[in-house]
């Protein structure tokens, strides 16, 4: 399909503010609980208060709708992070905690959103949706990059891993640290989402201290992990 064919009619942007969030909240709800495949348009336009053929005038079908709630996920997510002041201020693990912390804040102020981002990334069904992750991994490497590079040069890094590998462990830990507080069943037992304040940011802390003392310590090179080789 034409990348026209997907995109957000002229009619949608017409709309007056109150009526365009009414239909992106039916939208998101819907996607949220339901996932992409079993969405039912029928029950979002009924969220909405508006007629499946009204829907069809401002959306070319439900994957223009879809496309464009997860578009919307994107920026809410680089607003919240880019928000935090994090490539400014504090040394790099202060600064990551911030973003850590705004990861936290965005699952508390936006968890249908945040369950749209779950449902892609554990559904099979959804369409382009190697395309859509991997323009969630894109932004983590356009904002994790220059982070980190920063970092090793302030030497608050170990220079002798590769950006590429410390970007990859700060992803995916930042990644499954809020996966595990959006649904219990993802946490190996952490209990995320029953902790309390205190106790969550305690928990924080401690993830964080342990990628500190992995990436900020020199490894001698008599101490280093020697891995035997797979034979071939």
């Amino acid at each position: 399909m034409g990348a026209r064919k997907l995109s957000v009619r002229n009619t949608f942007n017409n709309l007056p503010q109150e009526k365009r969030e009414k239909i992106v909240a039916a939208a998101v709800g819907e996607f949220a609980g339901q996932g992409y495949s079993r969405a039912s348009i029928n029950t979002i336009v009924k969220r909405a208060g508006i007629s499946k053929g009204s829907l069809y005038q401002y959306f070319h079908n439900k994957e223009a709708l879809f496309f464009y709630i997860f578009d919307r996920f994107t920026r809410l997510v680089k607003k919240t992070v880019k928000g935090t002041g994090g490539r400014e201020t504090g040394d790099f693990f202060n600064r990551l905690r911030k973003v850590l912390l705004a990861g936290i804040e965005f699952v508390d102020l936006n968890p249908d959103y945040f369950q749209i981002y779950l449902k892609v990334l554990f559904e099979q069904n959804v369409p382009q949706r190697e395309r859509l992750l991997a323009q969630v991994r894109l932004f983590s490497r356009e904002y994790f990059g220059p982070l980190c590079k920063a970092g090793q040069q302030a030497g608050e890094i170990r220079q002798d891993i590769p950006l590429e590998v410390v970007i990859f462990i700060l992803d995916a830990t930042l990644d499954r640290f809020l996966q595990s507080y959006a649904q219990s069943y993802l946490d190996c037992g952490l209990g995320l989402t029953t902790k309390n304040r205190n106790e969550l940011l305690a928990q924080v802390d401690m993830i964080l201290q342990v990628l500190q003392q992995g990436l900020n310590q020199q490894v001698d090179a008599d101490r280093s992990m020697n891995f035997p080789q797979d034979k071939v």
